[in-house]
């Protein structure tokens, strides 16, 4: 909380425990401060008075001061920031949130190469899986039908006797629907033939009743 914050915040640069840790450690709520890395970092905060000491244990080129000829640090300045890692040595809070920038870039293009090379592993790996599951189909077909194809010849045979019956019933089935067809017809044909031939008899046979009668 607020409150808690500002009772243990001047207690804080006798811990000295960098200054990542020191923000996170005062940020509230939902801060950003409060959710970043607890890895922890090597800027260490120190008094002023030990900044010759400090010019002297790192090297000139890592020497990040906005005052560098001389180097000094700014009037009124209570301290500076090394970093033990790599014997850095920076005046401005600034340039720390900026390495911080940089190694969350890093961790984005660790991130993503990690991700590629997984992915390319998964491809190289469902490749493999395709050949061992053609490998097994073909073993599966060579035990099926024989390494020389004489089980295949077998099979070819018991199909053709197959393929065969089932045409014959397939051809008698058409034979007898034309049969029963043709059949149909002749057989209307001559009834019809044989009404026609009675109608005739039975009014040859009526007319000359019925002149008779007349």
């Amino acid at each position: 909380t607020g409150a808690e914050a500002g009772r243990l915040g001047a207690f804080l640069p006798l811990l000295n425990a960098g200054f990542s840790n020191r923000r996170r450690f005062l940020a509230r709520d939902n801060q950003s401060d409060k959710n970043g890395s607890r890895t922890g970092d090597t800027w260490l905060f120190f008094h002023a008075d030990t900044f010759h000491a400090a010019l002297q244990q790192s090297p000139e080129k890592h020497w990040y001061l906005k005052r560098l000829k001389p180097p000094r640090l700014k009037p009124g300045a209570e301290g500076y920031y090394y970093n033990f890692a790599n014997d850095v040595l920076a005046d401005d809070e600034s340039h720390i949130m900026t390495k911080a920038e940089q190694q969350k870039a890093v961790s984005v293009i660790q991130k993503a190469m990690r991700g590629a090379l997984t992915r390319r592993a998964i491809r190289r790996q469902t490749q493999a899986a395709v050949v061992i599951q053609k490998t097994k189909m073909m073993w599966d077909v060579q035990k099926v039908h024989g390494s020389n194809g004489k089980n295949c010849e077998i099979l070819k045979s018991w199909y053709r006797k197959y393929k065969a019956k089932e045409e014959k019933k397939r051809c008698l089935l058409l034979l007898a629907k034309v049969q029963a067809r043709w059949r149909g017809v002749m057989t209307r044909k001559m009834v019809k033939i044989m009404l026609r031939d009675l109608t005739r008899f039975q009014a040859a046979f009526r007319g000359p009743l019925g002149r008779r009668k007349v």
